[in-house]
C-alpha cells in the first residue's frame, strides 16, 4: 500500500500558473464594482450555474432585464481586465 504522502504529494499537483492567479485576484477586485445585483447575477449564472429564468425570479426582474444585467456585468468585467492589461503594458514600456 502506498503512503498517503506519495499518493497526494506536492509533486502530483499541477504547476501553478501565476497569470491565472493574477486574473483571479483581479476578478475579486472587479466583482464589487458591479453593484449588488450585477455581482449576484454573475455569481448565480457562473458559479451556481442557474438559468437566467431562475436568476430573474430571485432578483424580481424579467428575463430580458436579467439577461441585460448579466451582459452588462460581463462587459464591465471585460473592460476592467482590458484596462488592467493596458496599464501593465504601459508600465512595462
Amino acid at each position: 500500500m502506498r503512503s498517503s504522502k506519495s499518493q497526494f504529494g506536492c509533486n502530483q499537483l499541477p504547476p501553478r500558473n501565476s497569470e491565472k492567479e493574477k486574473d483571479i485576484i483581479k476578478l475579486h477586485e472587479l466583482i464589487p464594482t458591479l453593484g449588488d445585483e450585477g455581482a449576484l447575477a454573475i455569481y448565480f449564472r457562473y458559479w451556481e450555474r442557474l438559468l437566467i429564468e431562475d436568476i430573474a425570479k430571485i432578483l424580481g426582474k424579467s428575463w430580458g432585464e436579467t439577461d441585460q444585467l448579466i451582459e452588462s456585468s460581463i462587459k464591465k468585467l471585460r473592460d476592467g481586465f482590458l484596462k488592467n492589461q493596458e496599464t501593465m503594458l504601459q508600465s512595462a514600456a
